[in-house]
């Protein structure tokens, strides 16, 4: 019985071998590609549902209904507003007869929109992909009624004239061809009585990029050669060659459809000058950044921006600039319909500067967040941001401290509930102290929720967690198990150095747990304040030469004439203090864990001219007339996508004073940095979302603004990080509209020359997308990054793999 079996077995092998030899590598590539057609109507269906663009018909289409992200739905809706702008030019042009041809058409529900809008009614429409596609949309047409009576005769037939021909009525055909076997389609859009003398618009969007650099431009030619009057819109990806081109490939390459076209015509000169060499008169192109900004109305775009809480603009503008429009006509009866762009053309000889990682240091992967290095000049510590944690992606609530030297790595867990004690924000600013404590201002939980505590947080380190404790009340101290003699007094005591408490009045029992000491800060029963005085030697400690979170002498106060007297010293009634315990250890510290081993953390409450809670602004530490201020200027909120005010903040008081002079205008993720009395404010974007290359001078003694006549060509940014080194300013990174991706600026403070250079695509093996990053300038004329990355439009999530190092020593010579 044995035998047959083994015989049976291994026919079933062969069979199975069989047809997986018959399923060839061009049929599973085909049907990737078709894979692209489903998930791109979920997202479409998804981006209409919320408002974006109305289009009633794409849910008849869509197999399952799914919310996507608000940056998928702003991607879907820009290439849905650029193709209903372009058909509606045609139809305005030539309102008489004319036909549309959609090549690829998938899913697409244009026809029936159209149809539905009275738009053609003087419209032969056709629509060409794969037969498997057609087949597929044909039954969905076949099942809904409504689609059917915008169909003018339509009747399914029981014999088709042609297999390839699924639906021929007057004003609507459905063509199953492959694109790349030209002389079929021509064959059926004769059978489907086309007139190649009526003025014609051709649609392509996302379909030959998939096609070989042979195919792609065959179609090209043959549709310049075979219509008399035809205009072509062709809607798809370019600019491989940087990060974000380089991870949008890799996406497309692991779903199997490789982007085959997208390197053969990699610009939008590549793109533009394809169709002039393959027979077409006049084309022009446009990438969707350009299209938003020049022929989107700002009344539409306000809509949009009201629609659903949005922040990711970095990813918003990085995807636009890597997809594009071309409008190629083959006569001038057409008129030019897209603007003149004028593109930042990148500076010419720029050097490459050099970025290393640290193969042995332990992987920090995150964006949004901030980090400020703190007093002992080797521990940079990080807070908050979105990124990856025990393996999954989130925003984070721990603290990550770094070793500028060694590039080792720790964490600082932080047990706390963030919804009490908010230390888990993205894109807010942590400054340095001279007490050694750190300031977190602004920030947000999410695009609706801002923070509205200034936390200061104390770092205890190994050793120094003594027995003190302080009374809730009165804020006396006292040893574990005394009384607070304050008349009046509860006599509750809470330890304030290390993890645990006492009440007094009671059986005077130490409670050991963390846990415990955490709950009492969630129920708000703390009030007490102490604050770690450091001496004058301390304070001269030596630190890099980098201004950044330095502060600066500055020696005469005209802005802080009110709320010195009487004033309290701010601190309100959260504190928790947290134990450390390293989940990555390494040569960071000492004992083999860290050099600190927990924190203080406690609500700072201001008074004054109390600035709105805000996110993506720009705050920095000065030090003028004996006192350290704290300068904010701009940002953004829930409602206004760009604040124009400043504000000075006494250190001392907690009291905020705000700046009248509003010079720079409106603006967020932009940077600021000290240079001797001054307060350097640089790039950002503005209300429009427009990058600025703008930098200002912000005059302590003046309280006025000033602007930088820079000299030569510095590339507008944002989300990038700011460091005055040697009197001249480095702007590191960055986000950019224009295809001109910054790399590092240097701009001499004295001459006000700037020079821009390059930094790498890929470092070793990994991706570099150098913004949303922190950054710390070490003494060695070298950058240290940590983080940086985001959410790549549908393509995924990419986390730089810091940290690295950025040579700076090219600028220097």
């Amino acid at each position: 019985m044995a035998a047959p079996m083994q015989q049976t077995d291994s026919r079933n092998v062969n069979n199975k071998n069989a047809e997986k030899k018959n399923k060839t590598c061009k049929s599973r590539r085909e049907t990737a590609v078709q894979g692209t057609n489903d998930s791109s109507i979920v997202s479409k269906c998804s981006m209409a549902a919320v408002g974006y663009f109305s289009d009633p018909y794409l849910h008849c289409f869509a197999s399952k209904i799914n919310r996507r992200s608000p940056l998928i739905h702003r991607g879907y809706y820009i290439r849905a507003k650029a193709v209903d702008f372009f058909l509606k030019k045609f139809l305005e042009t030539y309102p008489e007869k004319n036909q549309i041809i959609s090549l690829g058409a998938g899913f697409d529900s244009t026809y029936f929109r159209l149809k539905a809008e009275g738009l053609l009614s003087s419209t032969s429409f056709y629509e060409v992909d794969f037969p498997d596609v057609v087949q597929r949309k044909l039954s969905v047409i076949k099942s809904n009624t409504d689609l059917q009576k915008l169909i003018p005769g339509f009747q399914s037939p029981k014999v088709k004239e042609n297999p390839l021909i699924e639906i021929n009525t007057e004003d609507y055909k459905l063509l199953g061809v492959d694109l790349t076997q030209l002389n079929t389609l021509e064959a059926c859009l004769n059978l489907c009585g086309l007139n190649w003398d009526t003025p014609t618009l051709l649609l392509s969007e996302c379909v030959m990029t998939y096609m070989t650099r042979r195919c792609s431009s065959a179609v090209v030619k043959w549709a310049a050669e075979a219509f008399s009057e035809a205009v072509f819109v062709l809607y798809e990806q370019i600019n491989p060659n940087d990060a974000f081109g380089k991870f949008m490939q890799n996406h497309f390459q692991v779903i199997g459809s490789p982007l085959k076209c997208i390197n053969a015509f990699p610009t939008l000169t590549d793109q533009r000058e394809r169709f002039l060499k393959l027979g077409w008169a006049h084309s022009e192109a446009a990438d969707m950044n350009h299209f938003y900004g020049d022929l989107v109305p700002r009344d539409e775009c306000c809509r949009v921006e009201a629609l659903e809480p949005f922040d990711e603009y970095e990813e918003w503008h990085l995807k636009c600039s890597h997809y594009m429009v071309v409008v190629a006509t083959n006569n001038s009866c057409l008129p030019s319909v897209l603007p003149d762009i004028l593109m930042t053309p990148s500076p010419e000889g720029q050097e490459c500067l050099p970025v290393v990682g640290r193969a042995d240091s332990d992987p920090v992967r995150r964006f949004g967040h901030s980090s400020v290095l703190l007093s002992d000049s080797q521990s940079l510590v990080s807070f908050g941001g979105f990124g990856e944690e025990s393996g999954k992606h989130c925003r984070i609530l721990d603290l990550t401290i770094t070793d500028i030297k060694t590039c080792q790595s720790y964490i600082i867990p932080v047990k706390v509930n963030p919804r009490e004690v908010q230390v888990s924000r993205m894109h807010d600013q942590s400054v340095l102290m001279r007490d050694g404590s750190v300031l977190l201002v602004g920030g947000r939980t999410s695009p609706i929720h801002m923070c509205t505590q200034l936390l200061k947080i104390e770092f205890i380190g190994e050793g120094q967690q003594g027995s003190k404790v302080m009374c809730t009340k009165c804020g006396k101290e006292a040893e574990v198990q005394s009384d607070c003699n304050e008349k009046g007094c509860p006599e509750e005591l809470i330890l304030v150095e290390g993890n645990s408490s006492v009440e007094c009045g009671s059986d005077s029992q130490v409670k050991t747990s963390l846990e415990d000491s955490c709950a009492a800060m969630d129920d708000k029963d703390l009030n007490s304040e102490r604050q770690t005085q450091q001496s004058d030697s301390e304070r001269s400690k030596s630190r890099p030469e980098s201004n950044s979170h330095r502060p600066s002498d500055i020696n005469e106060n005209r802005l802080l004439g009110r709320n010195e007297n009487g004033v309290n010293r701010g601190i309100c009634d959260v504190m928790c203090v947290c134990e450390g315990g390293s989940e990555k250890t390494g040569s960071a510290g000492v004992g083999g864990v860290g050099r600190y081993s927990g924190v203080r953390m406690q609500e700072v409450e201001t008074r004054g001219d109390v600035p709105s809670p805000r996110w993506r602004h720009a705050v920095v530490l000065i030090h003028h007339k004996g006192r350290d201020l704290l300068y904010l200027h701009g940002g953004r909120t829930d409602k206004d996508l760009a604040l124009d005010d400043s504000y000075l903040m006494d250190t001392q008081t907690f009291t905020w004073t705000q700046i009248e002079d509003r010079r720079p205008g409106g603006r967020q993720s932009h940077t600021a940095s000290v240079w001797e009395d001054h307060v350097i404010i640089a790039g950002g974007i503005d209300r429009e979302l427009r990058p600025l290359n703008s930098v200002y001078m912000f005059d302590v003694h003046l309280s006025q603004y000033t602007q930088l006549e820079i000299q030569g060509n510095l590339l507008p940014r944002y989300s990038h990080t700011a460091h005055v080194i040697h009197n001249q300013l480095f702007l590191v990174g960055g986000v950019n509209v224009n295809h001109s991706v910054p790399g590092v600026a240097c701009v001499d403070m004295n001459s006000k020359k700037v020079t821009e250079f390059r930094i790498p695509v890929e470092f070793g093996q990994q991706l570099l997308m150098l913004h949303n990053h922190t950054s710390c300038y070490l003494d060695n004329h070298k950058i240290l990054v940590i983080g940086g990355g985001g959410n790549c439009f549908s393509f995924g999530t990419h986390l730089n793999c810091s940290p690295l190092e950025i040579d700076l020593s090219q600028c220097f010579r």
